[in-house]
């Protein structure tokens, strides 16, 4: 589920992207918060109404300390000041893609979602469907603060990433056709819509291929 990808501006000069240190995780739910409160993907994964965004903040939270903190990939964009404009979220080839996650934190997620947990875990199941079905990495989420949206902060941690790749496949899914232009622009071709049963906007499926070595 990514967004925040609007039509870039000139590239932030002074723009350096690293690996998150555990310790940069508040100010990174923040920013994952801020920016998908609205966000039609989060709306719909995230039962409503979530008065505060507690529900979104605690997923978030719950997924940086153990989705990511060790198996994963957290990239952030820093500016001249060293101050975090942009974060993005990435599974890398050798993960379940959050869907044992969920099962091994049930009791966890139970406790934050209550009775509407089943809500939650049916469309995690609807959107594992759409993966690829051998190794790839997943790009779940790129955000940025506000000052930052245009500039061409999103740019630099999808680039970023798509180095890191190299060869290897990458899969994910856009929540708006202004980004799924972007990530046409970067070399990712559609795969369709994914499956839901509301009248919120789907969210696009695409992928990157993997490249054959020469």
């Amino acid at each position: 589920m990514v967004d925040d990808m609007s039509t870039p501006g000139p590239t932030t000069p002074g723009i350096t992207v690293r690996t998150a240190h555990p310790l940069e995780f508040p100010v990174i739910t923040d920013i994952l918060v801020h920016t998908f409160a609205g966000d039609p993907g989060f709306l719909r994964w995230i039962p409503q109404p979530d008065p505060g965004n507690r529900l979104l903040r605690g997923l978030f939270e719950l997924q940086l300390q153990t989705r990511y903190a060790t198996a994963n990939t957290v990239d952030v964009a820093l500016d001249e000041s060293g101050d975090i404009v942009g974060v993005a979220l990435w599974d890398a080839p050798d993960s379940d893609h959050g869907a044992l996650d969920e099962a091994r934190l049930l009791p966890r997620l139970v406790a934050l979602f209550g009775a509407r947990t089943p809500q939650f875990l049916a469309q995690g199941f609807r959107s594992a469907r759409m993966h690829p079905k051998f190794p790839h990495w997943y790009l779940y989420t790129i955000a940025s603060v506000p000052q930052a949206r245009g500039t061409g902060v999103g740019t630099a941690l999808l680039t970023h990433g798509i180095a890191r790749a190299g060869e290897e496949a990458i899969y994910l899914e856009a929540t708006s056709t202004r980004s799924a232009q972007l990530y046409h622009r970067h070399g990712f071709v559609p795969l369709g819509y994914l499956p839901d049963n509301d009248d919120l906007p789907s969210e696009f499926a695409m992928w990157r291929p993997p490249t054959m070595p020469r």
